[in-house]
Protein backbone atom coordinates (compact mmCIF):
# COMPACT_ATOMS: atom_id res chain seq x y z
CA UNK A 1 0.00 0.00 0.00
CA UNK A 2 2.31 2.00 0.89
CA UNK A 3 4.64 1.50 -2.06
CA UNK A 4 1.88 2.17 -4.35
CA UNK A 5 1.48 5.79 -2.87
CA UNK A 6 4.96 6.35 -3.01
CA UNK A 7 5.07 5.60 -6.45
CA UNK A 8 2.00 7.23 -7.50
CA UNK A 9 3.78 10.54 -6.12
CA UNK A 10 6.97 9.87 -7.78
CA UNK A 11 4.89 9.38 -11.22
CA UNK A 12 3.07 12.60 -10.25
CA UNK A 13 6.19 14.46 -9.41
CA UNK A 14 8.02 13.45 -12.74
CA UNK A 15 4.53 14.66 -14.93
CA UNK A 16 5.22 17.66 -13.53
CA UNK A 17 8.50 18.03 -14.07
CA UNK A 18 8.58 16.78 -17.34
CA UNK A 19 5.43 19.29 -18.36
CA UNK A 20 7.49 22.42 -16.33
CA UNK A 21 10.14 21.25 -19.05
CA UNK A 22 8.14 21.30 -21.86
CA UNK A 23 6.76 24.86 -21.40
CA UNK A 24 10.10 26.35 -20.69
CA UNK A 25 11.23 24.89 -23.92
CA UNK A 26 8.47 26.44 -25.75
CA UNK A 27 8.87 29.42 -23.95
CA UNK A 28 12.52 29.65 -25.36
CA UNK A 29 11.71 28.62 -28.94
CA UNK A 30 9.11 31.77 -29.07
CA UNK A 31 11.92 33.90 -28.10
CA UNK A 32 14.65 32.53 -29.91
CA UNK A 33 11.99 33.04 -32.86
CA UNK A 34 11.30 36.63 -32.17
CA UNK A 35 15.54 37.32 -31.75
CA UNK A 36 15.68 35.97 -35.19
CA UNK A 37 13.07 38.00 -37.15
CA UNK A 38 14.18 41.16 -35.27
CA UNK A 39 17.67 40.12 -36.14
CA UNK A 40 16.21 40.01 -39.76
CA UNK A 41 14.60 43.48 -39.42
CA UNK A 42 17.69 45.36 -37.98
CA UNK A 43 19.62 43.74 -40.75
CA UNK A 44 17.33 44.85 -43.24
CA UNK A 45 16.96 48.67 -41.83
CA UNK A 46 20.64 48.81 -41.71
CA UNK A 47 21.01 47.55 -45.23
CA UNK A 48 18.47 50.24 -46.91
CA UNK A 49 19.84 53.16 -44.63
CA UNK A 50 23.08 51.90 -45.78
CA UNK A 51 22.18 51.36 -49.41
CA UNK A 52 20.46 54.75 -49.53
CA UNK A 53 23.88 56.27 -48.37
CA UNK A 54 26.25 54.35 -50.92
CA UNK A 55 24.27 54.06 -53.72
CA UNK A 56 23.19 58.11 -53.73
CA UNK A 57 27.16 59.37 -53.06
CA UNK A 58 26.33 62.75 -54.88
CA UNK A 59 24.35 63.65 -51.97
CA UNK A 60 26.57 62.99 -49.26
CA UNK A 61 30.24 63.43 -48.47
CA UNK A 62 32.85 61.19 -48.83
CA UNK A 63 32.79 60.22 -45.24
CA UNK A 64 29.47 59.38 -44.88
CA UNK A 65 29.57 57.32 -47.61
CA UNK A 66 32.69 55.38 -46.46
CA UNK A 67 31.16 54.72 -43.37
CA UNK A 68 27.94 53.96 -44.86
CA UNK A 69 29.85 51.25 -46.42
CA UNK A 70 31.69 49.65 -43.79
CA UNK A 71 28.73 49.59 -41.66
CA UNK A 72 27.14 47.69 -44.67
CA UNK A 73 29.84 45.07 -45.17
CA UNK A 74 30.41 44.92 -41.09
CA UNK A 75 26.75 44.86 -40.04
CA UNK A 76 25.46 42.02 -42.76
CA UNK A 77 28.38 40.12 -41.92
CA UNK A 78 28.53 40.22 -38.05
CA UNK A 79 24.76 39.81 -37.54
CA UNK A 80 24.31 36.93 -40.10
CA UNK A 81 27.23 35.23 -38.07
CA UNK A 82 25.09 36.04 -35.15
CA UNK A 83 22.03 35.08 -36.23
CA UNK A 84 22.83 31.69 -37.63
CA UNK A 85 24.70 31.03 -34.26
CA UNK A 86 22.43 32.07 -31.55
CA UNK A 87 18.79 31.62 -33.24
CA UNK A 88 19.55 28.71 -35.78
CA UNK A 89 22.06 26.23 -34.42
CA UNK A 90 21.22 22.87 -33.09
CA UNK A 91 23.37 23.36 -29.98
CA UNK A 92 21.12 26.12 -28.95
CA UNK A 93 17.80 23.88 -28.62
CA UNK A 94 16.47 22.20 -25.54
CA UNK A 95 15.73 18.72 -25.77
CA UNK A 96 13.25 17.06 -23.96
CA UNK A 97 13.89 14.12 -22.25
CA UNK A 98 12.20 11.81 -19.83
CA UNK A 99 12.38 12.67 -16.22
CA UNK A 100 12.15 9.39 -14.68
CA UNK A 101 14.59 8.64 -11.97
CA UNK A 102 15.80 4.66 -11.81
CA UNK A 103 12.63 3.06 -12.74
CA UNK A 104 13.17 0.83 -15.67
CA UNK A 105 9.97 -0.38 -18.02
CA UNK A 106 9.77 -3.46 -15.36
CA UNK A 107 9.28 -1.57 -12.75
CA UNK A 108 6.71 0.84 -14.45
CA UNK A 109 4.31 -2.19 -14.90
CA UNK A 110 3.78 -2.18 -11.29
CA UNK A 111 2.91 1.44 -10.99
CA UNK A 112 -1.13 1.55 -11.12
CA UNK A 113 -2.68 4.09 -12.95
Amino acid sequence: MMETERAREQLRQEREAFEQMRREVARWSVLRLCMGYGGLALMTGIAVVAGIVVLHPEHYAAVPVGAAATALLVDMVSLAASIARLVLSRSSMMVLEPVTRGAGPEDRSRIPA
